[in-house]
């Protein structure tokens, strides 16, 4: 994925202050997959990483189905740790996941909530196996291809350039994770949709949750009044019974186990 690191970065610190208020697709997805994790699980995991933790939601609910385990909450938005609750069996890490600050082979559980889109998605499950014990598990959420496809479509009506950021397909996820030497995997996908008044409350909501396009084939500087008119017009092909805007997100979910015997990656993906 072609994305500016220093810039996604530098967005989700920002966005950490009023991150809560805004997320509430990301509070969905980390309550659906909390449920997945919950019903897979036959052992409950001594040490859980929620990798990309944000604000710090998922260690609540860790906690409350597993009353014994101890979580490491990490994030590379040193802002965003900050703001998770103290407690004693929450242990704060500022780290990149592609180079998690985790021994290896110490981790039952990697849990990860809209955060590797925003990665290369190679690196870090690279980075997970490494921090898995043999026969850990991860369980994580992303984004799919066809995520705020009504948002691509408006766009496209007006130039060719990049507005919204691209998503690896579920297949390819999976084949990924295969290819890396992960077992029991299983990758599925499900749409949920949100609605807005107006395409500016799409574009702001993305902004406030640190997740607008970081692409750097994208178009720098402002967008004109002009333009978000023209953007309103192409949305409103799109405009539902109510008179509102939708906006879709494909939800994908990972899961997968590290296997017993792990012989390394032996084999490596070549870089496109």
């Amino acid at each position: 994925m072609s994305l500016e690191h220093h810039q996604i970065k530098a967005a989700f610190s920002k966005a950490a202050d009023h991150y809560e208020q805004h997320a509430i697709l990301q509070k969905e997805a980390m309550l659906r997959l909390m449920e997945r994790v919950t019903s897979d699980l036959k052992t409950p995991p001594e040490q859980v990483l929620d990798l990309g933790c944000g604000t710090g939601w998922a260690c609540a609910e860790l906690l409350a189905a597993y009353p014994e385990t101890h979580i490491i909450a990490a994030d590379f938005s040193k802002t965003m740790v900050d703001a998770v609750d103290e407690h004693p069996q929450i242990s704060k890490r500022v780290t990149d996941a592609h180079g998690i600050d985790v021994h290896a082979h110490s981790i039952d559980l990697v849990y990860s909530n809209l955060m590797i889109q925003w990665c290369d998605e190679r690196i870090v499950l690279e980075e997970i196996k490494r921090a898995l014990k043999p026969g850990g598990y991860v369980h994580l959420t992303t984004m799919g291809e066809h995520t705020l496809y009504e948002l691509k479509s408006a766009w496209r009506a007006i130039d060719e350039v990049p507005h919204v950021n691209q998503f690896v397909p579920a297949t390819e996820l999976a084949d990924l994770a295969l290819r890396l030497g992960f077992e029991e995997v299983i990758v599925d996908s499900e749409f949920i949709t949100m609605t807005y008044g107006q395409v500016i409350d799409v574009m702001k909501d993305l902004k406030n949750i640190g997740a607008h396009n970081t692409d750097h084939m994208r178009a720098k500087g402002l967008t004109s009044p002009q333009v978000i008119h023209r953007l309103s017009q192409a949305y409103q092909t799109f405009i539902n019974d109510q008179g509102l805007l939708p906006a879709t997100y494909e939800l994908v979910y990972l899961r997968a186990k590290k296997p017993q015997k792990d012989v390394g990656l032996s084999l490596r993906i070549k870089s496109e």
